[in-house]
């Protein structure tokens, strides 16, 4: 029971961090060019595509975590549709407040 619901998680998230890290070090990521305010119609588009893409990445990978720790670690059916219903709101609420407030906070420092 343990060796299930604490060692394998722990194992996979040392492994994961592990293997990002030496990555990361053999292959540095060039510096992102610095964020523009939101001037025009066209950085409007950019900036909802990149916060969606961003969104629907991470709702993808949180249910992927939730699959495999809640439903076939931990044998936990219910997990999986709750976390979804539960992220799907959080997401719904959380993305257009960022969108507002990036705006917000680009006109405010142009």
């Amino acid at each position: 029971m343990i060796l299930r619901q604490v060692v394998a998680p722990v194992l996979a998230g040392f492994a994961f961090c592990t293997a990002a890290a030496l990555y990361a070090a053999r292959r540095p990521a060039p510096r992102p060019p610095r964020s523009r305010a939101v001037r025009s119609l066209a950085d409007l588009r950019l900036l909802l595509r990149h916060v969606a893409v961003t969104a629907a990445g991470g709702y993808v990978a949180l249910l992927a975590i939730v699959l495999v720790f809640s439903v076939f670690v931990a044998g936990d059916t219910d997990a999986l549709p709750s976390a979804a219903w539960s992220s799907l709101f959080l997401l719904a609420v959380a993305t257009p407040v960022f969108v507002l407030l990036a705006v917000a906070f680009g006109r405010r420092s142009a």
